[in-house]
């Protein structure tokens, strides 16, 4: 993966297939790296080409509740939106299902994932800080019937991963929790109380933290992996697994060891928002976006924006960011791609772009999903 994006990503020639559109996590997978390593569509050389290819508005309603950005599999887009979930289809925008928030109207912003036909989705109820009604369902992928729900604590983060379901929350009393359940029905694997964990897997290691430092767990049997005294709050891991990134208590970047928790590297600046290609860091700074170097934490390009960042999403060689496309490699910006506020995923020859209230598709002019070239519309 690190070889594609180490000169920059090619267009697929014409008449050749793009890969299938997955996106199948909110960060692309469960490592959360924000990182798609098989597009080969929408690049640096042709990114300034996207056209809008279809758009439908999302549902509304009177409520707190928030639209999120979009996960793709098996030819549908699903999108919270404010009065659920919805799923479209992935060629032409065409609604299939809806599924309304349990409880009220009030859903959060929803985690995420598709996993063995299954839509896994967490949240909390946005009306209530004290009393949030953290939600864990489970949709078929199909028709948007529930399968399955649980008990879950407050959904802070939440992992899918090697057929396991993490979620981990801390309350405004400060209280922690982590409990795990199988995907294929909802049962209670193990659970670590007292302890957050953050909200990435690498390769199916997890790690959480408590006072008296930190530990790392396997996601589906809870074994013990490693112990630290440190404070380990991963916000993502490199696409290989190998890496954890998070923050330390002196607000630096650290990339930490998943072998055993030791510390390869640390870097000034925030930590939140990152994406990961195995060879670069790309971290969200305000209104700036930074790239550094994966194996040393040196920093790469920086470059300033005209609006907040957001999160990072790298695909194709490309780096979006504060609404404008980058060329990963240098930082610069590309010519001629359309405004892209809010939130994008990159999949299949397709940019899902969810932003004020509508759920937009951009293609390469010229290009088709099925690889041959066509008009847009």
């Amino acid at each position: 993966m690190a070889l594609v994006l180490a000169a920059g990503a090619a267009a697929t020639p014409t008449g050749a297939a793009p890969a299938p559109p997955l996106w199948d996590h909110v960060g692309y997978d469960a490592e959360d790296s924000w990182f798609n390593p098989r597009e080969t569509v929408i690049t640096v050389a042709t990114a300034g080409r996207l056209t809008r290819r279809w758009s439908v508005p999302l549902r509304s309603a009177e409520t707190c509740s928030s639209f999120s950005g979009p996960v793709v599999a098996g030819g549908r887009v699903f999108v919270g939106d404010l009065a659920g979930i919805s799923a479209y289809d992935a060629a032409t925008g065409a609604k299939q299902w809806s599924y309304d928030w349990v409880h009220s109207n009030d859903g959060g912003i929803p985690r995420m994932a598709v996993a063995d036909g299954l839509l896994v989705v967490g949240y909390n109820d946005c009306m209530s800080v004290s009393d949030p009604n953290p939600v864990l369902i489970a949709l078929d992928v199909r028709n948007g019937k529930k399968r399955w729900s649980a008990n879950s604590p407050l959904v802070g983060s939440m992992i899918v991963d090697k057929g396991a379901v993490l979620v981990s929350g801390t309350d405004v009393n400060g209280d922690s929790d982590t409990v795990v359940y199988r995907i294929g029905d909802g049962r209670e694997l193990w659970k670590a109380p007292g302890r957050r964990v953050g909200g990435s897997s690498a390769n199916g290691v997890v790690a959480g933290f408590a006072a008296g430092g930190s530990k790392a767990f396997d996601i589906v049997t809870g074994a013990m992996r490693w112990t630290v005294k440190r404070h380990v709050a991963t916000e993502a891991a490199s696409p290989a697994g190998d890496v954890f990134y998070t923050a330390n208590d002196k607000e630096r970047l650290v990339a930490v060891s998943v072998k055993d928790g030791s510390v390869r590297w640390t870097a000034p600046g925030p930590t939140a928002l990152i994406a990961a290609d195995g060879t670069r860091v790309y971290r969200s700074d305000g209104e700036a976006v930074a790239a550094l170097d994966a194996r040393t934490g040196k920093q790469v390009w920086r470059r300033a924006l005209s609006r907040y960042g957001g999160q990072p999403v790298v695909a194709g060689g490309v780096v979006y960011a504060g609404g404008i496309a980058l060329d990963a490699v240098r930082g610069t910006v590309l010519p001629g791609v359309p405004p892209l506020g809010g939130d994008l995923v990159v999949t299949g020859g397709v940019l899902y772009h969810s932003h004020e209230g509508a759920l937009t598709a951009y293609t390469i002019s010229g290009f088709g999903r099925s690889g041959g070239r066509t008009g847009t519309r």
